[in-house]
């Protein structure tokens, strides 16, 4: 069970990204106000940043509308209050609007947006004819220009006229999630048709404004270059992947150590207790665990960030889990039109990207720069030149890499052959699962192996994750109660599987591929099947065997279930190539009897 957080700890801002309500209530703030000074200041005027779902996008545009108002207040202490000194804070009218807030039918988007508009215009004493978003925009845009020290400032915080008015004639427009209405619709042409067009007629309207308007900066998922906030703006200049704004979004390492060192001291305590990982967990294998799980995203292929949404649950759960993609990230990764090829070359570690990052048509999306704008790849390494037409990309951390198979096993795998195989078949898969809990191997061998020679070559990936996966799946599909990955002091268990008339079996994969090319004498395996095999694939299938045992000596996964009631089994599964398998159990207590000839096994490996 989850510790409570004492009192003395800030709160975490789960959820948060109004910057006033952080700032006056207590909690964390990640300090990004050097970027916010930059784009209010900068010789940029209007600006594009594409950035991942839940990067903390909405955040900064609530800290650049404030700043804009000039609410210097909530920035005492911040990086953005010691770059202006004593200088007067500017007061300028800001239109902000959040292209997430219109719902998803693109029907209404038109009428949703011109009366949000008709809104921002009535709490500022004023009204406005128009009734479409394009006309509205233009309206709003010459009335705040033409009048504005006669108009008080209403920011996001503040509901009821303050008396403050603008003390320059700035216009500042912020709109975040600009693709939110293409996102929603992806999969749907007619519905994305109706929301392309009043977009395209909207960031027209913005573009043809473009005199009276001092400041535009422009957030959101993907950069739909045929939309008119590209092709008419013709100044609007994409920060996505400069290097001076690659940590604007997303907790560097400095900062996360800087900003919730007693939320992670916290989350370590609670670790070495003696029912979880015990007392010799270290801070650096905290950390260490939460880099490969939430770091590894980059924009520049040099500077890189922890994903902040799954790090602050982290801290909040203090349990390692996908918080970033189970809040939405899967929906979005089934709209993307990924092929089988561009699975296999993401899993395979061999993601070199060449052409536009921009996607073209948000009818025909290509998903090399999707997945990379929307966070499932980040930039490895950048080509000297700068350019971003040969990029090397691969998937970011663990949380992201592990969902990605799932999602490929679960949506491509599993239906390729559940269909038209009968070897694959709902009553094969639950006898697979109690023939393993019931530590009948042979015939679980038998079939395991068929499942695996049921999945069409294409869609085999030489990974053992994508073994480990298909086995949980299996497991899955079937209800079986299943903990993939458990975390202990000294490593990760890939499954552990419980049955309540069996135990638990503490489970340890380990890949090899096949060697087709032996010269060796074949050899009959030992199972049912009596497959014919190379000597030396079932040299590699014992090995594997082997040394699965010994990682689980080695790394302690018994510890946690020895000395219960429950009887304990530990589980090697072996896979060579897509045609062998080999599954080998022991009791717990006779595999730690037996360590030493394990750990010999390694030694004589190692000589």
């Amino acid at each position: 069970m989850t510790k409570a957080v004492g009192t003395d700890i800030p709160k975490l801002g789960l959820n948060i990204a109004n910057f006033a309500r952080l700032r006056n209530t207590g909690y964390v703030y990640v300090d990004k106000t050097k970027f916010v000074h930059d784009i209010l200041s900068g010789p940029h005027p209007f600006l594009f940043l594409s950035r991942p779902r839940r990067f903390g996008k909405t955040l900064l545009v609530s800290t650049l509308e404030n700043a804009a108002a000039g609410r210097k207040e909530l920035f005492s202490g911040l990086e953005i209050d010691r770059l202006r000194g004593d200088a007067d804070w500017p007061r300028s009218h800001v239109l902000r609007i959040s292209m997430s807030a219109f719902g998803d039918d693109p029907a209404s988007l038109d009428l949703n947006l011109a009366t949000s508009l008709q809104l921002f215009a009535e709490v500022r004493g004023f009204t406005i004819k128009e009734r479409n978003s394009a006309a509205s925009l233009t309206q709003i845009i010459e009335i705040l220009h033409n009048n504005y020290a006669d108009i008080p400032i209403v920011t996001q915080s503040i509901r009821t006229k303050d008396g403050i008015v603008a003390d320059r004639g700035e216009i500042i427009v912020l709109i975040d999630e600009y693709d939110a209405p293409i996102i929603n619709n992806l999969t749907d042409l007619t519905s994305l048709k109706v929301a392309t067009r009043t977009l395209h007629g909207f960031y027209n309207a913005l573009e043809s404004c473009e005199d009276m308007i001092d400041r535009v900066f422009i957030t959101g998922i993907t950069k739909f270059s045929q939309l008119s906030v590209f092709s008419a703006m013709n100044n609007l200049m994409d920060i996505s992947f400069e290097s001076e704004y690659a940590t604007i979004c997303g907790f560097t390492s400095d900062e996360i150590t800087t900003y919730y060192s007693p939320h992670l001291d916290a989350a370590l305590s609670e670790f070495q207790d003696a029912d979880k990982f015990g007392p010799h967990f270290t801070y650096e294998l905290l950390k260490k665990r939460i880099v490969d799980y939430y770091d590894g995203y980059s924009w520049n292929g040099n500077d890189s960030v922890f994903n902040p949404f799954s790090f602050q649950y982290f801290l909040f759960k203090q349990i390692f889990d996908n918080y970033w993609i189970n809040s939405g990230g899967t929906n979005f990764l089934n709209q993307m039109n990924i092929s089988d090829d561009i699975f296999t070359k993401v899993f395979k570690g061999k993601s070199q990207f060449s052409g536009s990052v921009d996607v073209q048509d948000a009818g025909k999306t290509d998903p090399i720069a999707l997945m990379l704008q929307a966070g499932y790849l980040t930039v490895r390494k950048r080509p000297v030149s700068g350019k971003l037409s040969s990029l090397c990309l691969a998937v970011p951390n663990k949380e992201v890499s592990m969902t990605i198979v799932r999602n490929f096993i679960e949506t491509r795998v599993i239906p390729s052959i559940s269909h038209d195989n009968d070897n694959f078949t709902p009553e094969r898969c639950r006898e697979f699962c109690s023939l393993f809990c019931q530590l009948q191997f042979f015939r679980a061998e038998e079939l395991l192996q068929s499942f695996l020679t049921a999945i069409p070559y294409t869609l085999h990936l030489e990974k053992e994750s994508f073994y480990h996966l298909f086995l949980l799946t299996i497991f899955k599909i079937c209800n079986f109660t299943t903990l993939p990955e458990r975390k202990i002091a000294q490593g990760i268990i890939d499954l552990v599987i419980s049955s309540p008339e069996h135990g638990n079996m503490v489970t340890e994969m380990k890949y090899a591929k096949s060697d087709n090319t032996s010269t060796d004498s074949p050899v009959v395996s030992d199972s049912p099947l009596g497959t014919v095999i190379s000597a030396k694939d079932d040299r590699q299938l014992d090995s594997c065997i082997k040394a699965a045992f010994r990682q689980i000596i080695k790394q302690e996964y018994l510890l946690p279930y020895v000395g219960n009631p429950t009887p304990v089994h530990a589980v090697a599964v072996a896979v060579c190539g897509r045609d062998h398998v080999r599954i080998r159990s022991l009791p717990a207590e006779e595999l730690l009897q037996r360590s030493q000839e394990f750990l010999r096994f390694e030694e004589d490996r190692e000589d």
